[in-house]
C-alpha cells in the first residue's frame, strides 16, 4: 500500500513539473501605448517616458531627424541616421514608433524601434541630436541689435546701400520658398519695391558647404509645408554680382538666425 502511495505522489509531481515547464512566461511590454498628444502632454502616465505611438503621418525627415504627426500633433523624432532607416523598411504601412520621451532642450522623442505590417528596424541612440536654442514664440522679441524692416529696404540696384547692410542683421516677415536649383530658401517680399520689383533674398539650404543645418532644414520645409510666411531674423552677408541681380532681382545671400514656427522661435 504505502508503495502504491508513493507511485501515486510520484506521478503526480512530475505531472505538475511537467506542466510547469509548458508555462509561457508573460512579458510585460514597458511601451505605454498613447497618441502623440497623450505622450506629449503627459495626460498617458509612463514611469519610465517610455511610449508605443501607433499608425502616425510622417511628415519628413532628413539626417536624424524625422517630423512625426497624429491629428493635430507635430513633433520631433530622432535617432542616429533615421532617416535612411526608415527608408530602408519594405513598407511604411501601420507603422509603430517606440520611443523614449526626452525633455531636453526641447521635448522630443528618441526613437528606439520602428515596426511594421511586414518588418522592423532597430534606431540607434549613440550620439546627441544638434537641435536649435528654441524660446517661447510669445514672450520673443527680437534682440537689440536687429533692425525691424520691410522686405523693401533690399534694393537689387542700389549696389553703395546694399554693401553698407552687409553684416547687419535685420527681423522680417517675408514669403518663403525653395530653389532646388540653388539649393536654397528663397525671402520674398509681398509687393514690388520703389524699384517697381519685388526683393529677394538667398539662404543657403542644406546640402552646401555654408548651408542650414538639418533641424532648422526641417523648420523652413514645415513652414513651407503649412503655407506659413517667414518670421525672423537674417544676417545679410554678401551681394549678389550686378549682372544676376538684374536679371533675378536678388539682392543678396543672407544667414539665418532665428525663425518662428508654430508657438516657438528657433534659433541657429
Amino acid at each position: 500500500m504505502k508503495r502504491e502511495l508513493l507511485l501515486v505522489w510520484a506521478a503526480c509531481t512530475l505531472a505538475t513539473t511537467l506542466s510547469g515547464c509548458h508555462k509561457k512566461e508573460v512579458v510585460e511590454d514597458p511601451y505605454v501605448e498613447a497618441t502623440l498628444r497623450e505622450a506629449t502632454y503627459g495626460e498617458v502616465i509612463s514611469d519610465d517616458f517610455t511610449y508605443k505611438i501607433v499608425k502616425p503621418e510622417i511628415v519628413d525627415k532628413l539626417e536624424d531627424i524625422c517630423v512625426v504627426k497624429q491629428n493635430n500633433m507635430s513633433e520631433f523624432f530622432t535617432g542616429d541616421r533615421i532617416a535612411a532607416k526608415m527608408d530602408s523598411l519594405t513598407s511604411v504601412d501601420s507603422l509603430t514608433f517606440r520611443v523614449i520621451k526626452s525633455f531636453s532642450p526641447i521635448v522630443h522623442f528618441e526613437v528606439q524601434n520602428i515596426v511594421t505590417a511586414k518588418d522592423s528596424v532597430v534606431i540607434p541612440q549613440t550620439r546627441p541630436i544638434a537641435f536649435p536654442r528654441t524660446q517661447d514664440a510669445m514672450t520673443f522679441t527680437p534682440p537689440d541689435d536687429y533692425s525691424v524692416v520691410q522686405m523693401g529696404v533690399f534694393k537689387w540696384n542700389d549696389t553703395d546701400g546694399l554693401r553698407k547692410m552687409i553684416s547687419k542683421k535685420y527681423a522680417i516677415q517675408a514669403r518663403l520658398s525653395y530653389s532646388a536649383a540653388d539649393t536654397a530658401w528663397v525671402l520674398s517680399g509681398y509687393e514690388p519695391s520703389s524699384w517697381g520689383q519685388i526683393p529677394k533674398l538667398r539662404i543657403p539650404g542644406y546640402g552646401r558647404k555654408d548651408g542650414l543645418r538639418p533641424s532648422l532644414e526641417i523648420v523652413l520645409r514645415m513652414l513651407m509645408a503649412t503655407k506659413q510666411d517667414f518670421v525672423g531674423g537674417v544676417i545679410y552677408k554678401d551681394i549678389e554680382p550686378w549682372d544676376y541681380r538684374h536679371k533675378n532681382y536678388f539682392c543678396g545671400t543672407a544667414e539665418l538666425a532665428y525663425v518662428r514656427y508654430l508657438d516657438k522661435v528657433f534659433t541657429r
